[in-house]
């Protein structure tokens, strides 16, 4: 069976309440599961960050609703592309917020999963994530 990760940003349209968010984040995370998808969905200040990865037709398929989802905008696609094996072993989602901005860093687990990441993907996930994150990691 074929796999695929798509990554990508994008900013949350202008009347998304943090009620909506944690709406989003709770279905995405539990969808996610039940379809087999793994990766991580990331709020903060306004932004999405997310990594998604499986099975391709499943992948391909949500990536296309998510696309044309109107609770967000300015959607920029990081990465597209075949996977060898999926770089995460759930689904994680998370609203970072002020206070958990502060997290030390190993105790995240999502962050672990960046070293199985191509380097080049890796670069560049680690500097979409520092405007997550206010320490560098």
């Amino acid at each position: 069976m074929k796999r695929w990760a798509i990554c990508y940003v994008s900013s949350a349209a202008p009347l998304l309440t943090d009620k909506d968010v944690d709406e989003v984040l709770s279905w995405t995370q539990s969808w996610n599961l039940d379809h087999n998808l793994t990766g991580m969905l990331l709020y903060s200040d306004g932004n999405f960050f997310q990594v998604i990865e499986g099975e391709t037709e499943t992948v391909k398929g949500i990536f296309s609703n998510i696309y044309n989802d109107t609770r967000h905008r300015n959607l920029i696609k990081i990465f597209d592309k075949q996977i060898d094996k999926n770089s995460f072993e759930f689904y994680e989602t998370n609203f970072i917020s002020k206070r958990s901005k502060n997290l030390i860093h190993d105790d995240v687990p999502y962050l672990k999963c960046l070293e199985t990441l191509d380097k080049s993907s890796q670069i560049v996930v680690r500097n979409i994530l520092s405007a997550f994150l206010s320490d560098k990691f």
